[in-house]
């Protein structure tokens, strides 16, 4: 459990720092505007740039690595969609629902691999970001919209102006294409993916709300247990069907235990969703994971060694 807490220090100690420059109004709120945009269309997309370029293709088990994620993604998508209907939940819930289960904080998810000893993890946890970010976008998108309002055009342009999705598709390309890249150009996107995940992780402090968690704690606790604590453990199950090594292993249980991205508090409040609970679920997913992420490190560990 030491080595856990090692593992996470960094992750954790950038997201209280984060949280308490926000409260404390040592930075003005101006500040953290611009830094979020910054590190959207900028720094983080050059992190999934880089990784991806000089990212291990063509790795063993990828077929398998990626049935898991989809298997596990239709599950909890088809569950979700259940849920809803048997408890007649207000439309404006069902996007939150999704979005609380399906997307994933990258920020605290690469540092955290970057920090575990063995460069193979991150290495496929890049792969399998590159895959699921066009599709949790999409299926974001889609949980948000009305029936009545969805239209593909707009969904289209949306998905295509977003810098995530583009920066994963060119690193791919550069990566299969073999395209070489400057090594001045290179060191500018090492600068830039490394101050990405700090100023990501401090930026996701600012994002947890102690009035959105108690006015909401109930549903928004039922929906942080889900997907910190349910999730994981079916992941697990399932991954007992397939012959993965280690590294792959913890690459899907750091994927599917990371807490939900706090961009998805964004969308929900352009798209008219409940923007409130889905505040108070980034927030409470965001501090509980700092002891359910540590547990099921420590957990996957013991049980390959």
């Amino acid at each position: 459990m030491l080595q856990m807490i090692n593992i996470l220090f960094s992750p954790i100690a950038l997201i209280a720092l984060g949280f308490y420059l926000f409260q404390s109004r040592t930075l003005d709120e101006k500040f953290w505007n611009g830094a979020e945009k910054l590190n959207y269309y900028v720094l983080f997309p050059s992190l999934l740039f880089s990784s991806l370029a000089s990212a291990n293709m063509h790795m063993g088990h990828l077929d398998s690595i990626l049935m898991v994620i989809f298997a596990m993604m239709a599950i909890i998508i088809v569950s979700t969609y259940l849920f809803a209907k048997l408890n007649k939940s207000p439309d404006e819930y069902f996007g939150v629902y999704i979005q609380s289960l399906i997307r994933f904080n990258t920020y605290i998810g690469l540092s955290i691999a970057t920090t575990l000893p063995n460069p193979e993890i991150k290495s496929i946890l890049v792969n399998i970001l590159a895959i699921a970010i066009p599709f949790v976008n999409v299926v974001s998108i889609l949980s948000l919209t009305p029936k009545n309002q969805l239209n593909i055009k707009n969904i289209a342009i949306s998905l295509i102006k977003n810098p995530l999705i583009n920066s994963c598709i060119l690193g791919i390309a550069f990566n299969l294409l073999e395209i070489p890249i400057w090594t001045g150009f290179q060191s500018l996107l090492q600068a830039f993916s490394s101050s990405s995940l700090m100023l990501g992780l401090l930026c996701v402090g600012t994002a947890i709300q102690f009035k959105g968690i108690q006015a909401y704690f109930k549903t928004a606790f039922i929906i942080s247990f889900a997907r910190l604590c349910i999730i994981p453990i079916v992941t697990f199950i399932v991954l007992q069907v397939f012959n993965l090594n280690y590294a792959a292993v913890v690459a899907i249980m750091i994927f599917f235990s990371i807490p939900t991205a706090s961009a998805s508090y964004i969308l929900t409040k352009l798209l008219n969703g409940d923007y409130q609970l889905m505040a108070a679920v980034i927030s409470l997913q965001t501090i509980l994971s700092v002891v359910t992420l540590a547990i099921m490190l420590a957990l996957v560990q013991s049980y390959y060694f």
